[in-house]
């Protein structure tokens, strides 16, 4: 649109199609721009008095010899003679007497004209006075007159001619006389350009004639009052006189912006319109093509670039005030600073393209509204059974889009009565927020614990406000109740807990939220009985099992047989195990996981290190093989150190006097997801594939390597697991009986690119 309207305009300004439309806007303007004329400015006339007086036309040349000697005795500033004396008197005498009566009133001005075609195929001939007049004159101008295309007089061209030569109007040269040098609307000469060269005859500097009024505003004398002596020579002293023909039938009349349904306007006050003009600083320069087409283009832009920023009913504000901006901008140029800027081109561009963008923009919406409802309509239905059959009506366009329509409404409407009843019917207190954090919908649960007594009581709250009287639940810490997966207490003492997720439109960006009240007050009694238990389990339990043992290996202890001491301490320390295995375990899979950057290969070692007396007591060793690089991850340290130490002491175990445990760190995995891989191999007798598929069930135990039996409950193994799934990790065990058992453990690495990690290098 911007292209096309800018090309439109442009050929509109420079081509002048508009050149009608400018001429009607000029004379509008033209109106307003009427002023009192000058009084130094005096015509004389050849009237229809004088015509009638002194006989028909045309005089000879002793009646203008008679007129300019009486000028001569009033001694004007300058006469401007706007008659033609081209063609010799059949009298030399005549042309030597008018001759005369010129040098008499100098500075006495002649007219010349241009004959086109000229003689022997020239373009044009310069039709200058008779040699005499030609050499007594003050100077020649040229009295040529432009018309426009409607065939009224508005502008004239200060200079005409051909390479050759430039003849100066006669009113530049008048204007000289009086001022004494060149008027500012002559200026530099520029290049003809094509509209004002008139078959071969260069037509420069041009000036728009700023008129006065309608024709007859001018102080003027009759050419035979002057002839007469009526006329008192104080009157023309020191006055610009232009003399010229006024009468009817002489055909020197014109058409003029002012003249309305007035009579036309004789050529010498057309003249001395310019004349006036040029002295008083009212005359008027039009702007160049460039300066044109730069004033016709650029409320063209501005309008454009505010299609790109403003909404429809501030475009259109813009391009009305741009309209009226155009218009009065060309005037005050016009009426104030000697410049007219032609505004048709650009208010036609204006005009224009407002519809046209208009039109574009309404198009392009509708192909875009269609194109987005298809698509729509193409989409998988959440509720298929209600879904509507499409209604292709034959070839109206219309109908098809108001179809698509309400089809999208009425599916956009059956899911929101889908939304609602799904959020009715959930168990929970849920909450949908906006993303300020205001209720934008509340189910029922959530209307009886926030107090609210309808479907809508809700609505428009603020989260904050709801949640204020609810407490942080015990062993939460301190924070808002507010935030995401918390647990938070009511009044009425029930704990609830909180989980919000994020809600996202289409293309992704935040919509609000959902938060949901779980009541878990069960949960949470449940949970601290598990806690007595577990208090029960370490420390009530514990307690007689420590005696029992310090009973054995006390001084009264020794009283009983060796068999019994032994067995009662057995009972004893696997009570203890069972009590302690447990703990681990039911910490393992509830407590809250303290999470850190460790290397793997350095809780190898540790875990290694920590069974070191068993290991070395019983003549198993214990191999640990890390590399050279880190296997940083996130971990618990304690609680996988735990079941790092629970494998390999399981490989001690079930190993003989002389066997190993290899232990071995190394990176896996892929690029999209690295990880670190543990494997604890031992040299022990292994196990059958029954036995190794029930390797990590509860209470169940690995056989006993040879005839001695192995201390457990049966409960290190599920531990192990508990650990590692709890790190999104996996871990496996290939065995063969006799050839002992592989524990491979596989944990994420942490990805940050961290020095010395397999990912960095």
């Amino acid at each position: 649109m911007a292209a096309a309207a800018t090309a439109v305009v442009a050929v509109l300004s420079l081509g002048q199609l508009a050149a009608r439309a400018d001429a009607v806007i000029y004379d509008a303007f033209s109106k307003l721009g009427v002023r009192t004329p000058r009084d130094d400015i005096v015509i004389v006339a050849i009237d229809n008095r004088s015509i009638q007086a002194l006989g028909r036309w045309p005089w000879p040349r002793a009646r203008h010899a008679e007129l300019l000697r009486r000028l001569a005795q009033a001694r004007p500033k300058a006469v401007a003679y706007d008659v033609l004396f081209v063609d010799p008197d059949r009298d030399p005498g005549a042309d030597l007497a008018l001759a005369e009566a010129v040098k008499a009133a100098r500075p006495t001005l002649l007219p010349l004209t241009f004959d086109v075609p000229g003689e022997n195929g020239a373009p044009f001939r310069t039709a200058l006075p008779a040699p005499p007049l030609r050499e007594a004159a003050a100077g020649l101008g040229q009295v040529n007159i432009a018309f426009d295309p409607d065939g009224v007089v508005r502008r004239a061209f200060l200079s005409e001619g051909d390479a050759g030569h430039d003849w100066p109007h006669l009113m530049e040269l008048t204007y000289r006389q009086a001022r004494g040098a060149p008027s500012p609307a002559f200026g530099p000469a520029p290049p003809p350009s094509a509209p004002h060269a008139l078959d071969g005859l260069a037509r420069r500097r041009p000036m728009m004639i700023a008129f006065t009024g309608p024709a007859g505003r001018f102080r003027t004398i009759s050419f035979v009052d002057m002839i007469q002596g009526d006329v008192p020579a104080v009157f023309l002293r020191d006055k610009l006189v232009l003399v010229g023909a006024t009468a009817d039938g002489l055909g020197d009349r014109y058409a003029t912006p002012l003249s309305g349904e007035a009579e036309a306007m004789p050529g010498v006050e057309v003249q001395a319109n310019m004349l006036d003009g040029m002295l008083s600083g009212h005359a008027i320069r039009p702007l160049g093509p460039i300066g044109a087409l730069g004033f016709a283009l650029a409320p063209l832009w501005l309008l454009l670039a505010s299609f790109l920023r403003l909404r429809p009913r501030e475009n259109m504000l813009l391009g009305a005030g741009l309209i009226v901006a155009v218009l009065a901008v060309s005037a005050g140029l016009l009426l104030h600073g000697g410049l007219w800027a032609p505004p048709a081109a650009g208010l036609i561009g204006l005009l224009a393209v407002y519809p046209l963008w208009s039109w574009r923009r309404l198009e392009a919406t509708s192909a875009y509204m269609v194109e987005e409802l298809d698509a729509f309509a193409g989409e998988p239905d959440l509720l298929p059974d209600l879904a509507e059959a499409a209604r292709r009506p034959g070839g109206e366009v219309i109908d098809h889009q108001l179809d698509l329509m309400r089809r999208t409404i009425g599916r956009a409407r059956n899911l929101r009565h889908f939304v609602t009843d799904v959020l009715q019917g959930l168990p929970d207190a849920t909450l949908v927020l906006a993303p300020d954090e205001r209720v934008l919908a509340a189910n029922r649960e959530a209307e009886a614990l926030f107090g609210g007594t309808d479907g809508r009581g809700l609505a428009g709250a603020r989260l904050a406000d709801l949640i204020a009287p609810f407490a942080r639940a015990e062993g939460e810490g301190e924070g808002d109740a507010a935030a995401p997966d918390v647990e938070a207490a009511a009044p009425d003492g029930r704990v609830f807990s909180t989980r919000r997720q994020p809600l996202t439109d289409a293309a992704g960006r935040a919509a609000g939220w959902i938060v949901r009240f779980t009541d878990i007050s069960a949960i949470k009694a449940a949970g601290r009985q598990r806690e007595n238990i577990l208090q029960l389990l370490t420390h009530d339990m514990r307690s007689p099992q420590v005696s029992i043992l310090a009973l054995l290996d006390s001084r009264d202890g020794a009283a009983a047989p060796d068999e019994l001491a032994g067995r009662i301490r057995g009972y004893a320390r696997r009570t203890l195990a069972l009590a302690d295995n447990f703990v681990h375990m039911a910490r393992a899979e509830t407590q809250h996981y303290a999470m850190e950057t460790v290397d793997l290969g350095d809780l190898l070692l540790d875990a290694a290190d920590d069974l070191w007396p068993q290991s070395s007591a019983k003549g198993v060793a214990v191999e640990v093989s890390t590399g050279d690089a880190e296997h940083l991850i996130r971990a618990d340290r304690s609680l996988l150190t735990r079941a790092l130490i629970n494998l390999i002491d399981n490989g001690v175990k079930y190993t003989d006097a002389g066997g190993r445990v290899e232990c071995r760190v190394a990176a896996g995995g892929t690029i999209d997801r690295p990880t670190a891989v543990c494997t604890i191999a031992d040299t022990g007798r292994g196990m059958s594939p029954e036995q190794a598929e029930k390797l990590f069930e509860r209470f169940h135990r690995a056989p006993s390597a040879g005839r001695t039996r192995a201390d457990g409950v049966g409960l290190g193994l599920v531990f192990v697991q508990t650990v590692i799934e709890r790190h999104d990790g996996d871990i496996r065990c290939e065995s063969r009986l006799g050839e002992g058992s592989t524990f491979t453990i596989t944990l994420p690495l942490e990805t940050n690119g961290g020095p010395g990690s397999p990912i960095s290098g």
